[in-house]
C-alpha cells in the first residue's frame, strides 16, 4: 500500500512540475465563494482496508453540495483523490484525477518503467524479467550494500531474496541501476561464459574516481580479452607453485612474529582481527612489494595508510558519476598516492639493483613469450601502469580477504574445540615427520587444515565480489537480464541453496550449528559447489598465495597457542559496516602457551 501511496506521489510530483505549483490556503483550498467547499463520497466505501473516511473533516463529508466528487475507478482511486481534493486547485483536481485514472489503467510494467526508469523487460526477448523488489520510486533499495549485525555484510540481498521466495535469479534498483543477483553454479556461469565478448558481460570500474583510485588497467578491470589474458598470464605467473614455494619461509618468519606477539598477552585479551590484519599488511610490504622498510615507525606508517586505502573504498563520494572537487585530498586518496609512491621507489629500486624474491619483483621483470613488444621486438612486459594496478589488487586479495577469513576462522575454531583439537593434532603429525620449518610440500599434506578454510569460507565466504555489467541482453535459467543491468554473483546464496549440505532451517548456514570440515572428506556430505575464490576468466589470480597465508599462519598458532573466546556462550554478532564479514567483537580471545612436551611431541 505505501508503495501505491509513493508511486501517486512521485506521478504528482512531475505533475505539479509540469502545470505550476498548486495554490494553498490554510485549512482549505477558496474560489471566488469565500464558503469551503464540501465534498461528498458517494458511493459509501464498505471496504475496511481502503476506508478512507476517517482521514476527512466530519465537515466535509455533507451531501448538500452540489459539487459532489465522483469517481469511477475504484475504491482506492476514489478515496485517494478525495482525500487530497480539498487541497488543490479546481486544475489541480482535474489534474490528479486523470493521474489517479492513469496509475490505474496503466500496466503493472509500464509504471514501474516510470517509476524504476531503465527497470523494463527487453522486449525483443521472449523470456520474462526475474522476479524483483525495486525499492523507492526513482531511488530504489539505497540501502541495498548496507549490513546488520544480525548477517553481517551485504545483508540486503538475503533480505530481498528471502522476500521473494528465494529465488535464484532476482532483481533490485538503485540510483538509476538495475542489478540482477544470480546464484547457482550453472546460472553463475551461464552468465559469465560470454565474458569478454562484445554482446556478452564484463566488469566496469563504476567512474573515473573509482579507476584512479582502485586502477583501471589491473587485471580485475581490464575488459579487453587479449589484454586480460596478457595481464592473468604474468601476473599469475608472479605467483606459480614454485614462487608460492620459495615464499614460504618468509610467510613463516611473518607469522612466527604475529604469533608470539599473542603470546606477550597470554592471560589477557587479544582482538584477532588487530593481529591477522598486521600479518597480512607485513606480508604484503616484505613479500608482496618487497618494500625496505625498517621496523617500527616505517612498518607502522604502513599499515595505517594501507588500512586508509582499503577503508576509502567504502567513501560515497567515490561513486558519484561525476569529478569530485577535494576527492584527492581526502584521508584514503592520500593512502593510494602513498602505497603508489612505494611502489615506484621500488620499481626504481629494481631497475638499479636488478630482480628480488618479491611478487611485485617477479611481475616486474616477466615477459610473456606468446607475445613480442611491438616497439622492439621483444618479448612483451607489464607496463609501469599495469604493475602498480596490479600491486594494488594484491594488496587487498593478500590482506583484507585474507585477513577477514582469517578472523572468522579463528572465532570458528573457539566455538567448536573439537574441529581446533585435530588441527593440532595434524600439526604435531607434521612436526614429527618433517620438523618445525614450514615447507609448501607440508602445507599440501596439511588436507584437514585445507577443509577447516574451506568450510569457513563456505558458510561465511567473501560477499564484495565484482559486478559485471551486460553489454547485450543475456537470458539465464529462462530469465532475461536486459542490456546495461548490473550483475550480481550471488556466492552466499550459492552456498546456501547447495543440495549436499541444504537443511531446510538454515543450520548448514550457522556457525554455530553448520561448521563441519569433516563433510570435505565425505564425499556422501562434500558439497557440490564452491565459489570461496570467485568463478570464470576473473577467479581470483591470488587464490595460491592467499591460501598459503592462511594455511602458515593457522598452522603456526595451532603449534604455539591454545585459547579461549571471551564471548563464546554469546550470539554471534556481525560488524555490519566491515566490507567483508567479521565478528563484531574482531574475535577476542584469552591466549595461553601450548606445553612444549605436546607442541614437539614425537
Amino acid at each position: 500500500m505505501m508503495r501505491k501511496i509513493s508511486s501517486l506521489l512521485a506521478l504528482s510530483f512531475f505533475a505539479t512540475i509540469a502545470f505550476g505549483q498548486p495554490r494553498l490556503s490554510t485549512g482549505f483550498v477558496r474560489n471566488a465563494n469565500p464558503s469551503p467547499k464540501k465534498i461528498r463520497l458517494s458511493p459509501p466505501l464498505t471496504d475496511p482496508q481502503h476506508d478512507f473516511s476517517s482521514r476527512v473533516p466530519e465537515s466535509l463529508l455533507s451531501s448538500s453540495s452540489s459539487s459532489a466528487l465522483e469517481m469511477s475507478t475504484g475504491p482506492f482511486a476514489s478515496a485517494v483523490g478525495k482525500s487530497i481534493a480539498p487541497l488543490t486547485t479546481p486544475l489541480m483536481k482535474r489534474v490528479l484525477i486523470l493521474l489517479v485514472s492513469a496509475y490505474v489503467l496503466l500496466s503493472k510494467e509500464l509504471y514501474k518503467r516510470i517509476l524504476w526508469p531503465g527497470s523494463g523487460p527487453d522486449t525483443s526477448v521472449a523470456e520474462p524479467l526475474p522476479p524483483g523488489a525495486m525499492g523507492c520510486p526513482l531511488f530504489g533499495k539505497t540501502t541495498l550494500f548496507a549490513g546488520t549485525k544480525e548477517q553481517g555484510p551485504f545483508a540486503a540481498f538475503a533480505k530481498i531474496a528471502s522476500k521473494l521466495g528465494n529465488p535464484k535469479i532476482f532483481q533490485t534498483y538503485m540510483f538509476g541501476n538495475r542489478i540482477t543477483s544470480v546464484s547457482g553454479l550453472d546460472n553463475v556461469r551461464t552468465a559469465l561464459r560470454r565474458e569478454f565478448e562484445e554482446d556478452g558481460i564484463n566488469t566496469v570500474t563504476v567512474n573515473d574516481n573509482f579507476d584512479e583510485f582502485f586502477g583501471g588497467e589491473s587485471i580485475l578491470y581490464e575488459g579487453d580479452k587479449k589484454t586480460h589474458t596478457f595481464l592473468r598470464r604474468l601476473v599469475g605467473g608472479a605467483m606459480s607453485p614454485s614462487a608460492i614455494s620459495a615464499a614460504v619461509p618468509a610467510i613463516q618468519a611473518v607469522a612466527d612474529r604475529q604469533v608470539d606477539s599473542i603470546l606477550e598477552h597470554e592471560g589477557g585479551v587479544v582482538k584477532m582481527e588487530s593481529v591477522v590484519t598486521e600479518y597480512t599488511l607485513d606480508i604484503a610490504h616484505t613479500q608482496i612489494l618487497g618494500l625496505d622498510l625498517a621496523d617500527g615507525a616505517e612498518v607502522e606508517e604502513f599499515r595505517i595508510q594501507a588500512k586508509n586505502w582499503l577503508e576509502g573504498m567504502t567513501n560515497p563520494l567515490l561513486y558519484l558519476p561525476f569529478r569530485v572537487p577535494g576527492l584527492k585530498r581526502s584521508k584514503g586518496y592520500k593512502a593510494h598516492d602513498y602505497l603508489v609512491s612505494k611502489v615506484e621507489e621500488k620499481l626504481e629500486r629494481l631497475d638499479r639493483d636488478g630482480p628480488d624474491d618479491s611478487t611485485l619483483s617477479k611481475m616486474y621483470f616477466a615477459t610473456d613469450d606468446e607475445e613480442e613488444d611491438s616497439s622492439s621486438s621483444s618479448p612483451r612486459r607489464l607496463t609501469r601502469k599495469q604493475v602498480i594496478d596490479n600491486s594494488l589488487i594484491l594488496i587487498v586479495a593478500g590482506t583484507e580477504t585474507s585477513a577477514s577469513t582469517l578472523t572468522v576462522a579463528t572465532l570458528l575454531l573457539g566455538l567448536h574445540p573439537e574441529v581446533w583439537k585435530k588441527v593440532k593434532e595434524e600439526q604435531r603429525r607434521l612436526i614429527s615427520k618433517y620438523g618445525t620449518d614450514l615447507t609448501k610440500a607440508q602445507l599440501d599434506e596439511c588436507t584437514y587444515l585445507d577443509s577447516v578454510i574451506k568450510e569457513t569460507m563456505r558458510i561465511r565466504p567473501i560477499d564484495g565480489m565484482e559486478f559485471r555489467k551486460t553489454k547485450e541482453t543475456i537470458v539465464v535459467d529462462g530469465k532475461q537480464i536486459p542490456k546495461n543491468s548490473l550483475v550480481y554473483a550471488n556466492v552466499r546464496q550459492t552456498h546456501a541453496d547447495d543440495v549436499a549440505t541444504f537443511k531446510e532451517d538454515g543450520s548448514h548456514m550457522s556457525v554455530t550449528e553448520g561448521f563441519d570440515p569433516d563433510r570435505w572428506a565425505d564425499d556422501t556430505r562434500k558439497p557440490s559447489v564452491f565459489m570461496g575464490f570467485g568463478e570464470g576468466g576473473r577467479r581470483c589470480v591470488g587464490e595460491r598465495l592467499a591460501m598459503t597465508e592462511m594455511k602458515v599462519f593457522l598452522s603456526t598458532l595451532a603449534r604455539k597457542v591454545d585459547f579461549d573466546l571471551v564471548r563464546s556462550n554469546d550470539e554471534v554478532l556481525w560488524n555490519k559496516n566491515a566490507f567483508m564479514s567479521r565478528p563484531i567483537d574482531g574475535t577476542e580471545i584469552i591466549p595461553c602457551a601450548v606445553v612444549e612436551a605436546v607442541k614437539l611431541e614425537a
